[in-house]
């Protein structure tokens, strides 16, 4: 069974698992019991967090009103969480950010290094053309300009 859940707390027997509580109501109408569940996938969900959990259930009996109103299955595996895409679809869509490991040298942006670097070696190309011969050749390049580096991005 899949189904969403909130973490409540850290694990009681496990302390790298946390206390769900699936958001699902039996079919007696009263709420999924919390249960224990383990994160994967390198997941570390907060309290508070709706996160999206596997089991199995393993009774032999397999009438669906019974598989609904026990949540006493296999120990639940925690493979999503919701705060995930959410962080990164404001901080890295939305406002344009994006820092990989600590960030502490801005990127540098494509198309202006690309002019800068075009110019350069037409400037070369000028210089190599003009060797060994009386001919000085009048270059055109273009300077560096700091504007080349992201102030929305870094990398370290």
């Amino acid at each position: 069974m899949i189904y969403a859940a909130e973490i409540i707390s850290t694990g009681i027997i496990n302390p790298d698992a946390f206390i769900v509580q699936p958001k699902y109501t039996r079919i007696d109408g009263v709420d999924a019991l919390t249960i224990e569940a383990l994160p994967i996938n390198g997941l570390y969900p907060g309290v508070g967090d709706i996160v999206f959990c596997a089991e199995g259930i393993n009774d032999f009996n397999q009438e669906i009103e019974l598989l609904i109103n026990d949540n006493g299955g296999a120990f639940p595996l925690i493979f999503a969480t919701l705060v995930s895409p959410i962080v990164y679809k404001i901080d890295m869509q939305l406002l344009g950010k994006m820092t990989l490991g600590e960030g502490s040298s801005k990127m540098v942006l494509g198309e202006a290094l690309a002019a800068w670097a075009q110019s350069v070696d037409t400037a070369l190309s000028i210089i190599q053309g003009a060797a060994g011969s009386d001919y000085v050749p009048t270059i055109t390049a273009s300077e560096w300009q700091d504007n080349i580096l992201s102030e929305n991005h870094k990398l370290d």
